[in-house]
């Protein structure tokens, strides 16, 4: 497929910290006559200094990028305050249903996962460039958060004290409680919030916090 439902050529930017990413993304994307890729970068600042001076219609940007670089999702809110008619294209491993709606909330246009066929990308573009909203088919229907608010309170004593630096040992002392019960409580949690690993709860570390200002 390609983005032939809007009048000339799309002018499309990446920006992805893993060089065979972009490589293999150019690749695929240049196979379509009606796709421009007009940048390719490795770090959110060379990314943000072109689109101050190249008109580009889509950006098409990994939100996990190198440690030293701006947070994905701080990324996607100054993008689309500074660019509010650019299209935003996430393409991402991480594709958990927590993950995805807290891009969508962010100002994102739409997802690919890695995992999906390269094909979806073009998909993708051609979908919010006619004004559509493109998710992966398993998450079509997410429309609300998964059950944050479903913790209890226990649950949010732990993930609080993991997004503080803590380990579950750590936390086990400090609450008194057994290892057993406090790794049972993270594993609840993570089931609850749909996250998969450490790594994946400090990437949404404020996006999770602040919806849990409130626990239950």
């Amino acid at each position: 497929m390609s983005a032939r439902s809007y009048f000339g050529s799309v002018r499309v930017a990446l920006l992805d910290d893993h060089a065979l990413v972009l490589k293999g993304l150019i690749a695929h994307l240049e196979k379509s006559p009606a796709i421009v890729v007009v940048g390719s970068h490795a770090s959110s600042r060379s990314f943000r200094t072109m689109l101050a001076t190249m008109p580009v219609d889509v950006a098409l940007i990994d939100y996990s990028l190198a440690l030293d670089d701006i947070d994905g999702i701080a990324l996607i809110k100054l993008l689309r305050a500074g660019y509010p008619r650019m299209k935003i294209l996430v393409v991402s491993a991480h594709d958990q249903g927590l993950v995805i709606h807290s891009l969508r909330q962010a100002g994102a246009d739409g997802f690919v996962a890695k995992s999906q066929d390269p094909d979806e990308v073009i998909r993708a573009i051609d979908a919010v460039m006619t004004g559509r909203e493109y998710l992966p088919p398993r998450d079509q229907d997410v429309a609300e958060p998964p059950g944050v608010v479903a913790l209890s309170p226990r649950e949010w004593e732990v993930i609080r004290q993991l997004l503080e630096g803590l380990t579950v040992g750590q936390i086990a002392a400090r609450s008194g409680r057994s290892l057993k019960t406090i790794s049972t409580q993270k594993s609840a949690a993570f089931r609850k919030l749909r996250v998969t690993s450490d790594n994946e709860l400090y990437l949404l570390r404020d996006y999770i916090l602040a919806l849990g200002a409130g626990p239950t």
